[in-house]
């Protein structure tokens, strides 16, 4: 029957389905051999992530202290120690509440430097490949694969690597266009792009399913993808078991959500955005709220159908202004603390990054939905935040916070880590971490990236053995 089974499903990745719809069935057979897709989606952010803002509200008294002027963010206190503590028993800080849910595929890590790349407003490729380059406002050059370029090609897709970002270089504001931003590349010399454009993005990756319907391609985000597939979703249902065919309805909502494009603004956020541009469209908006909204969209539907396995979301640049939140000054001037209206500058941080995990869990809960094995997708992706520039706005590198979710979280979840602090024994750089995701990945490696001078190389090699125990 299994035979069987696999036999009608590879005669339909054989035969002449829609396109977008092969790469489901592949992963459906995939499946029916006991191979599961492993899946990697990259969130950064610009001016730093803030590690006293990932402590559990509980512990802040002890491992918590205040920024060095009234006005700056509080500051971890470092640690001799590893510190490993089940975030179950412990509250949630405030910007991470939207993760809860997820609690138990949740990491939160702490206390891993990253020296070894340049400081200040953007580590560029260093941030995800461990090394030194650039200046302030010029990337400099690849010196080898960064971490999700890395994955992209040991995770190979049709999309081996998606990029989806609002600007360019960290200096830059709002673009249209594939823009180079310098965080990511498949190799020495050989940055990967990004699409900066929600709606071109769209049809990059999902315009093949309307191929020989050149009329209504040529305006794809107004005509409803899925017409282009019920032919074939309705083949594909009646040779499929019931497992699948939950599966594939999953799938199919991903593209619902994509073709769903007037957004009803509410209560406030709607007052807010009275003197803003008009919101028409989440994918066309010249709300950056909105553009953001839409990447994750593109970004959950990638991974959903299988069209790729690694996703990168550089969710804004120094000069985006969240007006969609009520803020009016740029990530730049909030991260050397100018004022705001009605908030101050952490609270305006705190705000955006609130956002940021809101639009990750609309992503884990996606993920969480569709069947896969004796679990769900989720189960078999990660999920990394972190930011660019490392601590703070101007970061030193001295350490590096990350947000860990899904199924694939090292060490399995419901942790909060926090390694001993820079230079002391039993430190780890962010290069262990990016050898921890290979070893998840299934292609190992010791090394990656360039050691830090200032410390041992044993300390730098190999994977964070407590997050593979």
């Amino acid at each position: 029957m299994i035979l069987q089974r696999r036999h009608l499903l590879k005669g339909l990745t054989a035969g002449a389905v829609t396109p977008l719809l092969r790469p489901f069935l592949n992963n459906v057979i995939a499946e029916n051999n006991g191979t599961l897709p492993k899946r990697f989606l990259f969130v950064i952010k610009s001016s730093g992530l803030t590690p006293a803002e990932l402590v559990p509200s509980d512990l802040i008294p002890s491992m918590v202290r205040p920024g060095e002027r009234e006005d700056w963010p509080a500051e971890l206190v470092p640690t001799k120690d590893l510190i490993d503590l089940p975030l179950k028993d412990h509250k949630l800080p405030e910007s991470l509440k939207a993760l809860l849910p997820f609690i138990d595929k949740l990491t939160i890590l702490q206390g891993l430097s990253g020296k070894m790349c340049r400081g200040g407003h953007s580590a560029w490729y260093g941030a995800l490949g461990c090394y030194h380059t650039g200046n302030e406002g010029n990337p400099g050059r690849a010196s080898s694969a960064t971490i999700d370029g890395a994955l992209a090609r040991a995770l190979p897709s049709i999309f081996p690597h998606v990029g989806l970002t609002l600007g360019g270089k960290v200096l830059t504001g709002v673009k249209d266009s594939v823009v180079y931003p310098g965080i990511s590349a498949i190799d020495a010399d050989r940055p990967l792009p990004y699409q900066a454009s929600p709606a071109m993005a769209y049809k990059s990756l999902f315009g093949i399913a309307a191929a020989g319907k050149a009329a209504e391609a040529d305006n794809l985000l107004q005509s409803i993808l899925l017409d282009h597939m019920v032919d074939d979703v309705k083949r594909v249902r009646s040779r499929i078991g019931n497992a699948d065919q939950e599966k594939l309805d999953h799938y199919l909502s991903a593209f619902d959500s994509l073709r769903d494009r007037r957004r009803k603004l509410k209560g406030l956020e709607a007052e807010i955005r009275a003197t803003a541009p008009k919101v028409t469209d989440k994918f066309t908006s010249e709300v950056e709220t909105d553009r953001i909204e839409a990447h994750f969209d593109i970004a959950a539907a990638a991974l959903i159908s299988g069209i790729s396995n690694v996703v990168n979301v550089r969710v804004d640049t120094l000069e985006v202004t969240y007006r969609g939140l009520g803020i009016s000054k740029h990530v730049h001037g909030l991260g050397h603390s100018e004022s705001v209206d009605g908030m101050t500058p952490v609270e305006a941080r705190s705000r955006i990054r609130t956002f940021h995990l809101e639009q990750i869990a609309r992503v884990a809960a996606k993920l969480k939905a569709v069947p896969e094995g004796d679990g769900t997708m989720l189960d078999n992706t990660l999920i990394v935040y972190l930011s660019d520039a490392a601590e703070k706005h101007h970061g030193s590198c001295v350490e590096w916070p990350f947000v860990l979710l899904g199924g694939l979280a090292p060490g399995g979840g419901n942790r909060y880590i926090q390694y001993p602090a820079y230079q002391q024994p039993g430190h780890h750089t962010i290069a262990n971490l990016y050898n921890t995701f290979m070893h998840l990945a299934g292609h190992p490696t010791d090394n990656f990236g360039r050691l830090d001078n200032q410390l041992p190389p044993t300390l730098q090699k190999g994977p964070l053995s407590q997050l593979l125990s």
